[in-house]
């Protein structure tokens, strides 16, 4: 499953059950796996982060190399 208008996310369930998110960005790809049984601790700890997030996001700066 991809997330509408964010391509570079995927959602997929493991061979073994296990809830899997990755993300392909320019530092390569990322994978946080998690056990079905913590998908709504997840999920509140996301939604509980996701304005803090925001507002550091769009405070920081692109670093040019």
């Amino acid at each position: 499953m991809v997330i509408k208008g964010q391509s570079d996310i995927e959602i997929h369930i493991s061979d073994i059950g296990y809830i899997c998110l990755k993300q392909n960005d320019a530092d390569g790809e990322h994978m946080i796996t998690f056990a079905p049984a913590y998908a709504a601790k997840v999920a509140v700890a996301i939604s509980q982060l996701q304005e803090f997030a925001q507002r550091k996001f769009e405070k920081s700066e692109l670093v040019e190399d």
